[in-house]
């Protein structure tokens, strides 16, 4: 059974791919198919071949998909993911699934707290089309879940439903879709079994000369706290502000109280643990 690192570019997942190899390293990265969002990438990271590096890497599994323009998630993500795989001398195989226009063009909604649908997309689909395509199942996947976050690992699923094909109705004079669940990977947790905390992570990491994002996952996610919300506005501007344009155009907000116009105007409180990423409930985030 081929074994599987599902990577997220935080310290956690790495420190997996670094000390327990697999068959597969695999990094699913959230994309944002619009130029208005990447409009501090070369004058802030003075790096013009860094979108073409990313298309080299998407090309090879995911040529279906549209060329990357921007991602989600803090920008640093991509050099970090580039010298991780220098740094573990095995191939980080990268995947895209829907875009966020294209999602929530599809979806009709943004999502929040009732509406977890954003993960499942952009990160979920996207590895298991490419284990379904190209290799075997069930695999035997790795989740960074540490010691002192275990109950995540309870909320692990192994069946994936998805669609085989699609049957004419006569009577209707319309197509159906026919739907499949299957098991598609069996859950690995080894930090959990070699009780790796918060501690060991930082530690391990302390003397690599690896630069992780200040804030890991997407940057608009509904998990994230307004104090952080409201600090990715003054790091990454453009794209907390095609979020904050998304929500007004389809009068649907990520979080509850205040939408992120809202929460672009507020004080920052300085006091505040900033960078802790955002506690995603789907299975793949984790810093």
């Amino acid at each position: 059974m081929v074994t599987v690192n599902s990577l997220s570019g935080g310290k956690t997942s790495s420190y997996l791919a670094a000390n327990y190899p697999a068959d597969l390293e695999v990094f699913a990265l959230c994309c944002i198919d619009d130029h208005n969002a990447n409009a501090h990438y070369r004058q802030r990271y003075k790096d013009t071949k860094m979108i073409q590096r990313v298309n080299d890497k998407l090309q090879k599994y995911c040529s279906n998909w549209p060329e990357f323009v921007a991602t989600s998630e803090d920008p640093q993500i991509l050099w970090t993911m580039f010298d991780l795989e220098q740094m573990i001398g095995r191939e980080i195989i990268w995947v895209r699934g829907m875009g966020w226009d294209q999602m929530l063009e599809f979806k009709k909604a943004i999502p929040n707290m009732s509406k977890r649908f954003c993960t499942s997309i952009m990160k979920m689909q996207a590895i298991f089309d490419l284990l379904l395509m190209y290799f075997e199942l069930p695999v035997k996947m790795r989740i960074g879940y540490r010691w002192d976050e275990v109950e995540r690992a309870e909320r692990f699923t192994e069946t994936w439903k998805y669609a085989t094909h699609c049957e004419f109705r006569q009577k209707s004079n319309s197509w159906i879709h026919r739907w499949k669940e299957i098991v598609w990977r069996q859950g690995e947790f080894p930090l959990i079994d070699a009780k790796i905390s918060h501690y060991d992570i930082q530690e391990f990491w302390k003397d690599k000369n690896i630069v992780f994002p200040h804030d890991s996952n997407c940057l608009n996610c509904f998990w994230k706290q307004e104090q952080q919300l409201r600090k990715n506005f003054d790091n990454h501007a453009p794209i907390m502000y095609w979020a904050a344009i998304k929500e007004a155009m389809m009068k649907r907000t990520f979080k509850d109280k205040n939408t992120l116009l809202q929460i672009s105007k507020m004080g920052l409180q300085l006091d505040f643990l900033f960078g802790t990423g955002a506690g995603c409930q789907a299975g793949f985030c984790t810093n």
